[in-house]
């Protein structure tokens, strides 16, 4: 009989039974029960361990009672991941939980911020997606780790011995865990931080996992050994399935086995959703184990569902709804509840099936859903900080430095200031969601969010997902042999593809430097760069610029190349007569990448007049980086133009000289005293240098006063051909740095050179003179008008 069954499940050594009477396509042929009980001697091991390891990082000195002392009020953590839920999907298909979310939300009263209810319900609601798919957004949340290498950061390199599987881990900190039995630190796996940390630890799959090729738990240099997990069950329950219905030896793969019919859009096993079976776990194990910590992480399908039918998942989604719903309040409604923080998120939206069609989910992809349940009396918890970072950019790194500051014993010398015993692998780019404030400028390169998932409009121009638009599209680019999408590097944008049948023969742009080699000009009447760039990137780019700006009033802006609109037009006149000069006629391929090395990156706006000029133009600007609203800037002029702009943080007086690339093109500041210097010993015959127009040639930093740069240069034979250049005058705003608080009107001076390459530097002079670039400048290429006489050396 079922109580029989019920009553001799307690022998069994597994914390699930099912007996099935046949065909278990019946729900009433299948009995099912969970039964987790308490193991001591696992209770007494992880506590031994924990111990150890504190006695072994704190001064010899403490006496037990200390060691456990800083153990005291370690929480419970539930992590339950909804995949795949975006903030705005979770609003219309959630709502008892998006309810109870409110009735614990963070009130803001006269006398502070506090928690009435006596919980704190943070929604994080400019979370970010760090990936596309579930792995990478996984990888953040469960191991801080990368799935890439990053050059600018010191990371350990781990690789599976099992399946070759690489993690891209950071370090830092001043205490760690240790290794795990191999060459990997303890430090990185949460299950493998929280093992050692004295927690009892759960992770839960609602399939079969083993094998999948789409589970972070495989494809990650990650071993995953936790004391209780789903997929011994669904393992069992999916090979059952398979021989029940006759494809053992098909090629039906374990993960692939989906219980869902298309009449119910939800598994049910002896009367339970295949949503309860999860959570079910989790609450047996908080009953069992009550006076230990505990860490569970669920990964939940309500809403992974890639079906045709578009009503499968919502009906699935809001099903799941009601079993969390019930769940979190039985949860926070236990005399112990109060030790236990409860994460809700999802990895990312919808990604795949029909969905992404409709182009709302592709934005919604990048906007996860996120929240935090905390106790509001917990000692880990200041609520003001909380609050704050609800409406901060936040990402699945954020919510691993979270976890690890709440599972590490702290030492407690300072309660207001806890100081982590073990903090080796918290990512430096981190924050603390519980006691930190994340920056208020804080921006894609600095949370490590890939611009191509960018949520913030001023380091991206175009919000529109640039990725997978659901499997539809994929299908018929096979179908069809429909070609891929042909990217305008001038316009910086795809270019519309021409279907079968309906063939245009590609319209050359008249901007397009790689198919014609007689660049106009310069007109004498006019300084409208439309002769030469399509100026929509360029103003876009300098809007940008503004709007960055104009976030840090006082700051030192010290004006930029759109003051100096006959430098910026001359300035792009001879580097499209160098690129044009190397390309071959009708081959966009044979270009090579054209390098402008800029001393003083400023606000970025001679950086992004290069970019415009042509497509293969790259920009490295050296600079300290150290203005507020610098590292915002480069940010969003990388979003618009990638990788053709990098950057060398530094001293210009010292970065130029170990610079060990060649540059093209040479745009030297007042910054340092040997920029011009210096640029000129890194590049080699027939480079053209040019600096930032003074208010005169005879000034004694950058050009021919005595000791200028120019000066120095031109003494020692190492420029030739100089072209000097006069601006009209022009109004400067107060605010700019060179207008020292005050409205004045400018004319500055400006000029242009040729490499000699007699000062070449090192390996510099072995790569002989620039191909192409040897034709001398005739005067009448310039406007007369616009032109000085070179000074003397040593003007005055």
């Amino acid at each position: 009989s079922r109580e029989d069954f019920r009553s001799s499940i307690n022998l069994l050594s597994e914390h699930f039974s099912i007996r099935s009477c046949g065909n278990h396509e019946s729900d009433k042929s299948l009995d099912f029960d969970i039964h987790i009980k308490k193991n001591q001697e696992l209770v007494n091991q992880r506590a031994a361990l924990a111990k150890e390891l504190a006695r072994s990082n704190l001064a010899k000195s403490r006496r037990d009672d200390e060691i456990q002392a800083s153990y005291d009020g370690q929480p419970n953590i539930i992590f339950l991941e909804i995949d795949s839920v975006s903030l705005s999907f979770s609003e219309r298909f959630f709502p008892q939980t998006w309810g109870l979310l409110q009735r614990h939300k963070i009130q803001n009263a006269t006398e502070g911020m506090s928690c009435p209810s006596g919980w704190c319900a943070g929604m994080f609601n400019q979370t970010s997606v760090v990936g596309q798919n579930s792995i990478v957004n996984q990888l953040a949340a469960l191991s801080g780790c990368l799935d890439r290498d990053d050059p600018r950061e010191k990371l350990n390199h781990y690789t599976s011995s099992t399946n070759g599987k690489k993690s891209y881990c950071p370090g830092g900190g001043s205490s760690s865990l240790g290794s795990n039995g191999s060459e990997m630190d303890s430090d990185h796996w949460i299950f493998d931080v929280a093992k050692k940390l004295g927690y009892l630890t759960f992770f839960g799959e609602e399939f079969c996992y083993e094998d999948s090729p789409y589970v972070v738990q495989s494809q990650s240099a990650f071993t995953l050994d936790v004391d209780f997990a789903l997929d011994p069950l669904f393992c069992r329950l999916a090979k059952d399935w398979l021989k029940i219905n006759g494809k053992v030896n098909s090629q039906k793969r374990t993960y692939n086995v989906d219980y869902d019919e298309e009449e119910v859009p939800d598994s049910c096993f002896d009367g339970k959703s295949r949503g309860e079976i999860g959570l079910e776990y989790i609450r047996q194990m908080w009953d069992a184990y009550d006076s230990v910590p505990k860490f569970a992480y669920l990964n939940a399908l309500a809403a992974h569902d890639y079906s045709l039918d578009a009503a499968h998942m919502p009906l699935s989604s809001e099903n799941y709804d009601s079993i969390v719903f019930r769940f979190l309040s039985n949860i926070m409604s236990r005399s112990d509840s109060r030790d236990t923080f409860i994460v809700l998120r999802s990895d990312h939206g919808l990604q795949g099936g029909p969905h992404p069609i409709d182009y709302a989910i592709q934005i919604e992809h990048m906007h996860p859903f996120t929240a935090i349940i905390a106790p509001a009396k917990h000692h880990s918890l200041s609520i003001e900080q909380f609050a704050s970072n609800q409406n901060r950019l936040t990402t699945g790194f954020d919510i691993y430095h979270s976890m690890r500051y709440l599972m590490s014993a702290s030492l407690n010398e300072d309660k207001n200031k806890p100081k982590l015993l073990f903090d080796y692998g918290i990512p430096r780019w981190s924050y603390n969601l519980l006691r930190q404030s994340i920056p208020i400028n804080r921006n894609c390169e600095m949370a490590k969010i890939p611009k191509k998932f960018c949520p913030c409009i001023d380091e991206r121009s175009d919000m529109a997902p640039g990725f997978y638009v659901g499997h539809s599209e994929q299908f018929n680019v096979r179908k069809y042999n429909l070609p891929l999408l042909d990217y305008d590097w001038n316009k910086q944008k795809f270019v519309a593809s021409t279907l079968p049948g309906r063939l245009v023969p590609k319209k050359q742009s008249k901007y397009d430097v790689a198919f014609k080699r007689n660049v106009p000009t310069p007109v004498c009447n006019t300084t409208f760069l439309d002769h030469y760039i399509n100026t929509g990137m360029l103003e876009e780019s300098w809007q940008l610029i503004k709007n960055i700006t104009s976030l840090h009033p006082g700051s030192d802006v010290s004006g930029g190349i759109y003051l100096y609109p006959r430098q910026a037009m001359l300035i792009v006149y001879l580097v499209q007569q160098e690129v044009a000069s190397r390309a071959i006629i009708g081959s966009r391929q044979t270009l090579k990448p054209f390098r402008v090395c800029e001393t003083g990156f400023g606000a970025g706006h001679s950086a992004a007049l290069f970019l415009s000029s042509a497509p293969n133009i790259e920009v490295v600007s050296f600079d300290k980086f150290d203005r507020p609203y610098q590292n915002a800037a480069f940010s969003a002029l990388r979003s618009l133009y990638g990788e053709r702009l990098t950057r060398v943080v530094g001293n210009s007086c010292f970065t130029v000289k170990n610079y060990a690339k060649k540059c093209d093109f040479l745009h030297a500041s007042s910054l340092c005293k040997t920029d011009n210097i210096d640029l000129i010993a890194k590049s080699t015959a027939g480079v053209t240098l040019t600096s930032t127009a003074m208010s005169s040639l005879t000034d004694k930093s950058v050009y021919f006063g005595e000791g200028g740069q120019w000066a120095t240069l031109k003494k020692g034979g190492c420029i030739e051909d100089i072209a000097c250049f006069g601006e009209e005058e022009t109004k400067i705003s107060a605010d700019l740095y060179l207008a020292k608080g005050r409205e004045q009107t400018i004319s500055h001076q400006f000029c242009f050179a040729r490499n000699t390459g007699n000062c070449a530097s090192g390996n510099v002079a072995a790569m002989g003179q620039v191909v192409g670039s040897s034709r001398q400048w005739q005067k009448d290429e310039f406007c007369q008008s616009w032109m000085l006489e070179t000074p003397n050396i040593g003007a005055h």
